[in-house]
């Protein structure tokens, strides 16, 4: 493989991490390119808006994520509603009052700068005030799950601070066995009864319906009281402030280390990587908020759902760091069930949530087809964001269906240029190590948002102009270089928000970095795809992912998918795996009618099948299909995401081709022997 004089090095070795990434460091080294995707970032205005945002950063957002939302919204509006709670409103100036008792408590039980404090929790005002505390005084929160191996937890517990312990009681029994055999000397037991309202029934926004998701039973009093020695509650543990009569020093930077968070863990169930992120991820995002940076109108007084695992950055920094920084409020849910998804929905009124796809297809199902709430409308609801996983076509189609019929949008009035409400549902994921940053943003309200006056010029990775992002595809020698427009790759950035590194993995973290023939190193996202025209990012699947056949041919799935997907008004969900029988690799278009579809399934599927004999005449014979249904659904992983690998691990049960129109079975079934039976029941 070809070598270059290094221009930009990623790596400090030192810290055994990445440097800080600055996007004006980069736009000399692209002189010369100026007809491929990497560089007509900095053609734009909005590249522009890129490089003066990061050097306001570096200049006025030097310090505590902490000092950065206490200036900019408790001291304009302190009784503005922060945090909500089943109905109970916690206001700024609460809110910090409470924080700053968590600081000075933190500091009474002996945390200092640079400790990692331990939590596993459930979705409570707690955790954002946890946050706040631990950020005043330079502490970082290490989130993890109850849900992970308890060899994981273990190991956890070893390599953290062992002055105190966080966990909600929903979580306690999950990890209490391995805390007792640990060295943490005091255990905090947060309750979901805690910050509940007191009588939810004079809340405003009381649901009579949902009574049952107001009241918590207080398990944190009870194992409190058998562990009296080192176990307290959370209101004792804020009672700890009085113990310490010192000044509080908040000496925290943008480079000060803030969160360990961790990977869905999907590669290895249990054991998720580690990342440890610094303020400067948090405050980047938070900033490129501002209507005059990244072109959206503004957005103040909304409410977002803190849904997603807390062990996840996309919960702690996506959905309550960056919506304190818009000034917008954040309700937290404390449960994950993806049935009751909908009922959270109501309870909490979000106008934005972010959720696994099939999180957000349960409730359109539940909404449109079994009329779960009847005729109520959802009128608050402006936004959706579909992350975790991909989102078809056809299941874009199908909740915003949903959005439609429930009047989503209607009562949100936002000021700006463009006319609202806009509903909408993401496309596609992002890429935690990178810190925020999401591929296919919005797809229909990235429509009608972000249209550039561009003068015809395409533009590259918009509209997160701190993310320096570009397509590499390797050359005859070897060497990485950047790909032109529609050209498949890898893609990789450089952001201010990717992450320091992975905790106490240098290895993994130096196998992120790729250096191209220009002497400019990437951090790799693992992910295969293209910059089309527009500079929109296409995400299309995991490297590697490519399957070369017995006789030579490569063969990219998601090209099968894509055409799969060109009937979304009757094909809900498609997932093309492969595998192989009597050493011949095949194919399988795992399919899931849409509720509402307008054709016959027979239609539907002889159609699906023509659609691949036209587009994959060649390896037509090697494409099988396999019907998934509400009866018989998709599997689903514990985060909520559809767990492609027991899908895989299925092989052919389940599979037929098609043949003259009909339908032939290939793999097991218990009704393969009566065909009339199979077709009526999988058809």
């Amino acid at each position: 493989m070809g070598t270059a004089t290094k221009k930009f090095d990623i790596l400090d070795e030192k810290n055994q991490g990445f440097k800080v990434y600055h996007v004006e460091t980069m736009k000399d080294l692209f002189k010369g390119r100026e007809d491929l995707p990497s560089y007509r970032m900095f053609s734009t205005k909005w590249g522009d808006n890129g490089i003066r945002g990061l050097k306001l950063i570096e200049k006025e957002y030097d310090r505590s994520w902490y000092s950065c939302i206490k200036e900019r919204w408790m001291e304009k509006k302190p009784k503005h509603e922060m945090f909500f709670y089943r109905g109970n409103i916690i206001t700024r100036k609460e809110a910090f009052i409470i924080a700053d008792k968590v600081a000075e408590a933190l500091l009474a039980l002996g945390v200092k700068k640079g400790d990692e404090i331990p939590c596993c929790l459930s979705n409570v005002p707690a955790v954002a005030l946890l946050m706040l505390g631990a950020n005043k005084i330079g502490a970082k929160l290490n989130c993890f799950g109850g849900h992970y191996d308890p060899k994981f937890i273990k190991v956890i517990l070893g390599e953290v601070c062992d002055k105190v312990l966080f966990v909600t009681d929903d979580e306690y029994e999950k990890i209490a066995g391995t805390v007792a055999k640990s060295s943490v000397k005091k255990v905090v037991v947060i309750s979901l009864a805690d910050y509940l309202p007191k009588d939810p029934t004079k809340c405003k926004e009381y649901e009579e319906d949902f009574d049952k998701y107001y009241h918590y039973d207080n398990k944190a009093v009870d194992y409190v009281a058998k562990n009296k020695k080192n176990h307290m509650t959370w209101f004792e543990f804020l009672d700890q402030s009085r113990k310490f009569k010192g000044k509080v020093k908040d000496d925290n930077g943008l480079d000060t280390e803030f969160l360990v968070t961790y990977t869905s863990g999907s590669t290895r169930i249990g054991f998720p990587k580690r990342e440890v992120h610094r303020n400067r991820s948090l405050i980047t995002v938070g900033v490129f908020h501002d209507p005059d940076l990244c072109g959206n109108p503004a957005a103040q007084n909304l409410r977002g759902l803190a849904l997603i695992h807390t062990d996840s950055d996309t919960d702690l920094i996506t959905m309550i760091s960056d919506a304190l920084f818009q000034g917008w409020s954040v309700a937290f849910e404390p449960e994950y069930e993806r049935d009751d998804f909908l009922e959270y929905l109501v309870v909490s009124k979000p106008n934005f949530c972010l959720a696994t796809t099939n999180f957000l297809l349960k409730a359109a199902r539940q909404y449109l087809i079994e009329k779960r709430l009847g005729s109520r409308k959802m009128p608050y609801l402006l936004a959706m964001m579909a992350v975790g996983e991909g989102c078809t076509k056809g299941e874009e189609r199908f909740i915003n269906t949903w959005f439609r019929k429930c009047h989503a949008g209607w009562g949100v009035n936002i000021t700006g240029p463009v006319r609202l409400p806009i509903v909408t549902v993401g496309l596609g994921g992002g890429d935690t190590e990178h810190g925020g940053i999401y591929y296919s943003l919005f797809h229909r309200m990235n429509e009608v948002l972000k249209k550039r006056e561009l003068k015809g010029q395409p533009y590259g990775m918009m509209p997160v102009p701190y993310a320096h992002c570009c397509v590499l595809k390797q050359n005859a020698k070897g060497e990485w270089e950047e790909a032109g427009y529609n050209e498949n790759g890898l893609i990789v950035a450089n952001s201010a928000t990717t992450m320091a590194r992975y905790k106490n993995d240098w290895e993994k973290t130096k196998a992120l970095v790729i250096t191209d023939k220009y002497g400019i190193d990437w951090v790799s996202c693992n992910v295969f795809g293209y910059i089309d025209d527009s500079g929109a990012i296409h995400m299309k699947d995991r490297m590697g992912s490519e399957v070369t056949l017995e006789n030579g041919k490569v063969v990219f799935p998601y090209k099968l998918s894509d055409v799969a997907q060109e009937d979304p008004e009757n094909l809900l969900s498609t997932v093309v795996t492969t595998t192989e029988e009597d050493g011949k690799t095949l194919f399988i278009v795992n399919f899931q009618y849409s509720p509402l579809r307008k054709k016959h399934k027979h239609d539907i599927v002889r159609d699906l099948d023509a659609r691949m004999k036209k587009e994959f005449p060649d390896i037509h014979d090697h494409i099988r299909y396999r019907r998934f249904a509400e009866r018989y659904p998709f599997p689903v992983t514990g985060a909520g995401k559809r767990n492609v690998m027991e899908v895989i691990n299925m092989g052919m049960d389940y599979t037929f081709k098609l043949e003259n129109g009909q339908k032939v079975w290939t793999g097991k079934h218990e009704k393969a022997k009566d065909p009339k039976k199979a077709d009526k029941s999988f058809f």
